[in-house]
């Protein structure tokens, strides 16, 4: 006769079965919960605090000083300390190798975790760095297209005929960066008064008689990285509920606000001085970040004496450049992959 094994009670099996169930659910939240403050920074080290810290290049340029050992603000101000100017404007060989590498570091951790963004206590401070270096900024969105034959040629930081350091990364890597510090409407405001500032310069060189190229590459290179950051805005503002959009804006305008108090020059003793303070003290509110390079040109055309007729076939031609600027965006967004699918610390 077959012997069968006594069953358990339905009554004491079904509390074992919830137990694991909630033990799961249990595990399951904790381990979102992790991730998803590791994904924002709030407080912590975030996964580009620790990708950054543990990487062989940023170790090397932080010592004798250990990064490993250091939390996010403190790596946050190593690496300032690390690649900033000391003031003069100008970069050392050494700094500007920092900053490569470390632009370079975080699109690495980009590409591994297939998301641009990075930890809070990060993105002021990598925001400041590039203004830091906003020719450099500068010099490769305008060249977009030609920035792999700019790092070809330079295989790291180099001098150029006037001695001036120059920090090359791509431009896509570069636009990633300026992408992920950006969802700080402070960072994203730093970016955009740098290259405000150095955008002015172009358009300062506009003379009263500039015609052909030396009137129509200044005003489209400013377009075209203002541009860009129009883009950015438009995508970081679609994935923020219409309050959280409102903040932003708030935000971003505050920080074009905040600091320089200082009287406006004449235009005659500082041409790109007035154009950019000009504008940053007449821009009322967020829509004029949209009309920049028109408002921008609109100030050159008045101090210098031009006629507006003089600058409607540049300005044309510049119509588009948001749309441009997001299309752009999103071809650098798209080359790190999808999402990361479940769970990623």
């Amino acid at each position: 006769m077959t012997t069968v094994a006594p069953q358990e009670p339905k009554a004491r099996r079904a509390p074992v079965k919830a137990l694991a169930l909630a033990a799961a659910v249990v595990v399951l939240a904790a381990g979102v919960g992790t991730w998803l403050a590791l994904r924002s920074g709030g407080g912590g080290s975030g996964p580009s605090c620790a990708t950054v810290g543990e990487n062989a290049r940023i170790r090397k340029d932080l010592a004798p000083a250990d990064p490993k050992d250091m939390n996010c603000q403190e790596l946050a101000a190593a690496l300032k300390k690390a690649a900033a100017s000391d003031g003069s404007g100008r970069h050392t060989l050494q700094q500007a190798g920092v900053m490569r590498d470390l632009v370079n570091t975080l699109d690495e951790d980009f590409h591994n975790r297939s998301k641009a963004d990075m930890a809070g206590p990060l993105r002021e401070t990598v925001a400041d760095l590039l203004a830091d270096y906003s020719t450099d900024m500068h010099t490769t969105l305008v060249n977009y297209g030609g920035s792999a034959v700019y790092n070809m040629k330079h295989d790291g930081p180099w001098r150029d005929d006037k001695g001036v350091v120059r920090m090359p990364v791509y431009s896509e890597s570069l636009t990633r960066v300026m992408r992920a510090v950006s969802d700080d409407p402070a960072a994203y405001a730093t970016l955009r008064k740098a290259e405000t500032a150095r955008s002015a310069d172009d358009l300062a060189r506009i003379s009263r008689t500039s015609a052909g190229y030396a009137l129509s590459v200044p005003v489209t290179d400013t377009a075209s990285v203002l541009g860009l950051l129009d883009g950015i805005a438009e995508d970081l503002l679609a994935a923020r509920t219409t309050s959280e959009a409102a903040r932003w804006k708030g935000g971003v305008m505050k920080g074009l606000s905040d600091g320089d108090a200082s009287p406006v020059p004449a235009y005659s003793a500082d041409p790109a001085r007035y154009i950019a303070r000009t504008w940053e003290r007449s821009a009322d509110g967020y829509p004029a970040l949209v009309g920049q390079t028109r408002d921008m040109v609109g100030i050159l055309v008045k101090a210098s004496g031009r006629s507006a007729e003089s600058v409607t076939k540049p300005l044309s031609q510049v119509a588009d450049s948001g749309q441009a600027g997001k299309e752009r965006l999103n071809e650098a967004l798209i080359n790190i992959g999808a999402s990361p699918k479940g769970l990623r610390t």
